[in-house]
């Protein structure tokens, strides 16, 4: 059943990526996409990718979260499948089949095709093919959905998304937030009913869908560039006051003012192949 109102809930199911079939290569077009603040990579080890992967997995089911694995796609176009979340999100009890710029991306759908299928139809939507939404650019929140305006979504797939979801009946308030980042997630991070991550410098002004200022009442955690360069704010909330974290010594200033200001319990992980080619 799905159910998504926010990203700090007790988190019961997830669809992990895998570093299973990881190519050698980049994709040269999600390379030349790459916004100004994204370095060019190159492709991490497969098999150190997927040890962190099941380090996830073995943190999230101790946890009592079910952890499912795409299924392994045999497409040249794919390099990896190690970000699910790009492209397929759950919003409140609907699910969106994501569309990127990028074929690889899309392709990859076909890895979680079988862990989706059982979805009613009535609560499975696939994005139009002329407009531009990821799941990294989404994020519910309690009364609220912010969405990102970046490289890898276009201002059409926010309006599209804000009217489907008014079609439906959500009462949402629509957030746009610009940024210069990969994904919103990389910047902005709610991690409770009225906290959140903000590497500011990321990000431009908080809008409407008609372009007029959002003042929030949140509490922010700054994050500077260069933390979140290494994906400090890319924090999964696994379930209230618990989170989970890279194992990271630039992220550390902020996994420790998680603990000590905020009380959060903070397990820390070796994850640093998938944020070496800009995902978490």
């Amino acid at each position: 059943m799905l159910g998504i109102r926010n990203e700090f809930d007790p988190l019961q199911l997830v669809i992990l990526g895998t570093g299973i079939g990881l190519k050698a290569e980049a994709d040269p077009a999600l390379q030349q996409g790459l916004p100004k603040t994204s370095a060019l990579y190159s492709q991490p080890d497969p098999k150190l990718t997927e040890r962190e992967f099941e380090g996830v997995c073995r943190a999230l089911e101790q946890l009592g979260t079910v952890v499912q694995r795409p299924d392994i796609v045999d497409s040249p176009e794919i390099v990896d499948q190690t970000c699910p979340r790009d492209i397929g999100f759950v919003i409140d009890d609907l699910y969106f089949e994501a569309n990127s710029r990028y074929a690889s991306r899309n392709i990859e759908h076909l890895g979680i095709d079988p862990l989706v299928k059982n979805i009613e139809p009535r609560q499975y939507i696939k994005i139009p093919k002329d407009v531009f939404l990821e799941g990294g650019d989404v994020m519910p929140a309690s009364g609220k959905l912010f969405v990102g305006l970046g490289a890898r979504s276009s201002r059409e797939g926010i309006e599209w998304l804000a009217d489907v979801l008014h079609q439906r009946g959500s009462t949402r308030e629509i957030v746009i937030i610009p940024h210069d980042v990969l994904h919103l997630d990389c910047c902005w991070n709610v991690i409770g009913p009225d906290l959140a991550l903000w590497c500011e410098a990321a990000t431009g002004t908080f809008t409407d869908l008609k372009g007029g200022s959002v003042h929030l009442n949140f509490e922010t955690i700054p994050v500077n560039r260069t933390e979140q360069a290494a994906l400090a704010t890319n924090v999964l909330v696994a379930r209230p006051g618990h989170i989970l974290a890279r194992d990271n010594a630039v992220c550390e200033p902020i996994n420790q003012i998680l603990e000590s200001r905020y009380g959060f319990s903070v397990e820390r992980l070796s994850f640093d192949c998938v944020p070496s080619i800009g995902g978490s």
